[in-house]
């Protein structure tokens, strides 16, 4: 089993969090931290509260480099320095020598492993690269996007080329017709951070939507 925490939203659902912008959620069994919100003592803070130890991280994803999804990395990597750090080719040198000052940074230029059934997805879109995680259950492949700049059709297509996708987890940004119509094929929803048509897609996908939001844990065999 997969459990994953949302620790960092700007949308709510743990009234005992923090909420602001960004995103970031915890792959509990495989220690794996997936972004970072905009804020660290707010990434920091809603760990605490979530009895997540920054030292039981080992592995910190960053889908893209804006800084609402790299913003808390200074403090994650403060914390524990011996994290492992997966960035998409493509990351500013600001970004990058953020963190090569704590710990040599793994560009990841295509489909890679990151842990056992969990999967980058590697960069993907153009002006802004962006890898997604894909893990990999009994029903196909979970999706967890940051904010799925090159759009979750072309996501969902890249991960279908490994297996049937189950489910989309996260920021989805703008959503076209192109996306919802994608949308279909999963059985699990759960957009939140920067998604527009929120209330869109929950209308046209009831049995497939689940509110998302700091504090929501997801959990898929």
């Amino acid at each position: 089993m997969v459990t994953i925490v949302e620790v960092y939203n700007n949308i709510g659902y743990d009234p005992g969090l923090v909420t602001a912008k960004g995103f970031s959620c915890y792959l509990q069994e495989a220690g794996l931290l997936f972004d970072t919100g905009g804020q660290g003592d707010v990434l920091l803070e809603n760990m605490q509260r979530l009895g997540i130890d920054p030292g039981s991280v080992r592995r910190l994803v960053l889908s893209h480099d804006h800084w609402d999804h790299t913003g808390g990395a200074a403090a994650v990597l403060r914390a524990n320095p011996e994290i492992e750090v997966f960035v998409p080719a493509g990351f500013s040198n600001k970004t990058l020598d953020l963190i090569e000052a704590r710990t040599p940074p793994r560009i990841v230029e295509e489909w890679s492993p990151l842990a056992e059934g969990i999967f980058s997805t590697g960069p993907l879109g153009g002006e802004i690269p962006e890898q997604a995680l894909a893990i990999e259950g009994t029903d196909g492949y979970l999706i967890v996007t940051g904010c799925a700049h090159p759009h979750i059709a072309r996501i969902i297509h890249k991960v279908a080329e490994r297996g049937a996708v189950w489910g989309v987890i996260g920021g989805l940004h703008t959503v076209s017709e192109e996306d919802t119509d994608a949308l279909e094929a999963v059985s699990y929803l759960s957009a939140s951070h920067c998604t527009d048509r929120i209330g869109e897609l929950e209308a046209r996908y009831p049995d497939a939507f689940s509110p998302g939001g700091a504090g929501f844990v997801h959990r898929y065999h």
